[in-house]
């Protein structure tokens, strides 16, 4: 376990990451403006669960290939951006995507939410360098237990994550159920929807690894 002066200033930076815009708050913001409410917490759920692979990963070293190895990294990362960019383009493209029901979308069923969730995080290696680089900096490299305090941090991160994306589903629910009732409504967010997500792919794809 890390220590408690340690938690102590974790937690502020924690929180801080958690609410600060970012893919992941704006990927549950798409998703939730195509699908609703409840396809924004399982797209939510699934992006937390790839953070706690990437943690678990970067515990026990793994995530450091792809900071020794470019052709890794860019692997990843054109894969990640890949993805992002077809998940953007059927948002636009698929009709009826946005649906009548504020709770799950007619086109993506509950898995496929999730796990589109799963592996937009998992496709991303500047989270898994991120985890990486951040959490040892609050970790007592003289004690045994190194890999047990990073994934302790880790799930404290997963914690206020879960808030954050919480409400961002919650808010961005609330609104859409006030613009559906109009079409043109509908075709602006689902092509908001699909844009957020072809810029997230595309800032991924120009990104660096340092």
């Amino acid at each position: 376990m890390p220590s408690f002066s340690s938690l102590a200033l974790y937690l502020p930076v924690a929180v801080m990451m958690a609410f600060t815009p970012g893919p992941a708050i704006f990927f549950v913001l798409s998703r939730t403006s195509s699908h609703g409410r409840h396809a924004g917490l399982l797209a939510a759920a699934g992006l937390l669960s790839g953070t706690l692979v990437l943690v678990a990963l970067a515990a026990i070293g793994l995530t450091g290939v792809l900071a020794a190895s470019p052709i890794s990294f860019e692997v990843v990362k054109t894969a990640g951006a890949g993805y992002l960019i077809y998940l953007g383009i059927r948002a636009i493209t698929v009709p009826g995507s946005i649906a009548d029901d504020p709770g799950i979308g007619r086109v993506r069923s509950p898995w496929l939410l999730y796990r589109d969730g799963v592996v937009t995080e998992l496709l991303n290696p500047k989270a898994a360098l991120f985890y990486a680089s951040v959490l040892p900096q609050f970790v007592d490299a003289r004690r045994p237990d190194v890999p047990l305090q990073m994934l302790v941090l880790g799930v404290i991160f997963i914690m206020c994550g879960s808030i954050a994306l919480t409400l961002i589903a919650i808010f961005a629910a609330a609104v859409k159920a006030r613009l559906l009732a109009s079409p043109a409504w509908q075709a602006a967010v689902r092509w908001v929807s699909g844009l957020i997500l072809v810029g997230l792919g595309v800032r991924l794809a120009i990104s660096k690894a340092r």
